[in-house]
C-alpha cells in the first residue's frame, strides 16, 4: 500500500493544513450565504407574526395573551399555520440529512414565533425597522437598572393570569364577613428543619404567623380551604431525589409553588428543598428579595412521540433558560405519551450591552402553551 505521508509528516502533493485551511474558507462563504438568508427569514416570520394579530388591537397585552396564546383552540391553528411541506431534490446528495435539517429549521421558526407573540406588545421587545428589513430588536430602556422590572412583572403576569372569579349577584351590598388578618397565615408540619424553611421564607413574606398541623394532607387542605395563605411541604431531598408523594399532594390540591429554599441537617448532612406553596401562580418580584439564589420556572409536560423532549430542551436552550432538574413519571399505560418533571433556571447575565441573554421566561410559557399538547404550570418563582 503506498504511503500518503512523506518524511515530514505531509500529505504527499498537498500539505494536510493547507487542505483544511482551503475547506474552512469555502465553508465561510456558505456561512456568509447562510446569514443572508437567515435575516430574510427573519423579516418574514416578522410578517407571520403581524398576520397572526392582525384582528387584534394593541391597546393591552392582555389581548394577545387571552385570544391567541392562552385560547384553548388556537395551539392547533398555530400548529397548522407554521407547517410546511418539506421538499428535497430525490437526485441531491445525503437528502435525507438535508431533509432533517429543514425539519429542525421548522421548529426553530416555532421557538422564534412563540417568543415574539410573547412579547408584541410589551416593552422587551418590539417590531423595529432596519436598514435592510424588519428584525425584532429589545428595548430594555423601561427596565435599565432593573431586569426584571415592570415589563416583565407584567408580561409574565398576563401569561399566567388565573381566570376571574365573578362575584355572586345576590350578595349584600354591605359586606358584614369579619376581615381577613393582615399578613400571610403559613401552615406546616412543624420540626426543627420546617422551622429553619419557615424562618427563610419570613424574608420574602410580610406578618407572617405560623398553623400547625399534624399530617401533610392537613397542610394542604389548610391552603386549600382558605384556612391558610400559604403552606410549607419538602419536594425533595439529597438521598431520596424528587419526592413523588409531595408532588401528588401538589397536583391533588391543585397548589402552586411560590418560593423554595434548601435546608441542611447537622448530623447527616442531608439537604431537603422546600417549597412554600399557594393556591396560585405568583409572579415574583426579585427586586423586593435581598438575598435571592435563582429564578426559576418549573412545569409537567405530557409529550407525544412526534412532540419529543430533545424539542422542547432545544426551545428552553434557545431562551436562555438552563436545565437544572427532568424526572421521568412513571404512569400506569403506555400510549405513546410521556410524562416529564422539568425545572429550568433563568439565566441573568445583568449585563446591560447583551440583555438579550437573560433568561426569557414569558417565550417559554408562551411555547408551552401553543407547542406542548399538554402541561400543568408548577410555579416560576425565587430560590432564597
Amino acid at each position: 500500500m503506498a504511503k500518503r505521508w512523506d518524511a515530514g509528516g505531509r500529505l504527499r502533493g498537498m500539505q494536510l493544513s493547507e487542505k483544511i485551511r482551503i475547506t474552512d474558507t469555502n465553508l465561510s462563504r456558505l456561512d456568509e450565504a447562510a446569514a443572508s438568508l437567515s435575516e430574510k427569514r427573519e423579516a418574514l416570520l416578522c410578517e407571520k407574526v403581524r398576520a397572526f394579530v392582525s384582528d387584534i388591537s394593541n391597546e393591552y397585552p392582555e389581548d394577545v395573551c387571552e385570544q391567541l396564546i392562552r385560547d384553548e383552540h388556537f395551539p392547533e391553528r398555530f400548529s397548522e399555520m407554521t407547517e410546511r411541506q418539506i421538499t428535497v431534490p430525490e437526485d441531491m446528495l445525503s437528502s435525507a440529512e438535508i431533509a432533517s435539517a429543514l425539519r429542525t429549521m421548522q421548529h426553530t421558526e416555532r421557538v422564534s414565533l412563540c417568543q415574539r407573540l410573547a412579547h408584541i406588545n410589551d416593552r422587551i421587545y418590539k417590531i423595529a425597522a432596519s436598514r435592510n428589513a424588519n428584525s425584532w430588536e429589545r428595548d430594555y430602556r423601561s427596565d435599565e437598572n432593573e431586569p426584571y422590572g415592570g415589563a416583565w412583572i407584567a408580561a409574565i403576569t398576563d401569561l399566567v393570569k388565573e381566570e376571574d372569579h365573578i362575584e355572586d349577584d345576590t350578595a349584600p351590598d354591605l359586606d358584614v364577613r369579619a376581615p381577613r388578618p393582615v399578613g400571610d397565615r403559613v401552615a406546616y408540619l412543624r420540626n426543627t428543619y420546617t422551622d429553619r424553611a419557615y424562618s427563610r421564607f419570613q424574608t420574602v413574606l410580610h406578618h407572617t404567623t405560623a398553623a400547625y398541623y399534624s399530617d401533610f394532607p392537613g397542610v394542604c387542605e389548610a391552603l386549600y380551604y382558605d384556612r391558610a395563605s400559604a403552606c410549607i411541604l419538602p419536594m425533595e431531598n439529597s438521598v431520596d431525589g424528587k419526592l413523588l408523594r409531595f408532588y401528588s399532594l401538589l397536583m391533588k390540591y391543585d397548589l402552586r409553588i411560590a418560593c423554595t429554599c434548601s435546608v441542611t441537617t447537622e448530623d447527616t448532612d442531608v439537604t431537603t428543598r422546600y417549597a412554600l406553596l399557594r393556591k396560585n401562580v405568583c409572579v415574583p418580584r426579585p427586586a423586593e428579595c435581598e438575598d435571592w439564589e435563582g429564578l426559576y420556572l418549573e412545569f409537567r409536560a405530557v409529550l407525544r412521540d412526534e412532540h419529543p423532549l430533545s424539542e422542547l430542551l432545544c426551545a428552553a436552550a434557545q431562551y436562555h433558560l438552563t436545565l437544572v432538574r427532568v424526572d421521568t413519571i412513571p404512569m400506569d399505560y403506555d400510549d405513546g405519551e410521556r410524562t416529564y418533571d422539568l425545572i429550568f433556571r433563568a439565566q441573568n447575565t445583568e449585563d446591560l450591552d447583551s440583555p438579550a441573554e437573560n433568561g426569557d421566561i414569558a417565550a417559554m410559557l408562551t411555547y408551552l402553551y401553543l407547542c406542548v399538547p399538554q402541561f400543568t404550570l408548577f410555579g416560576v418563582y425565587l430560590a432564597v
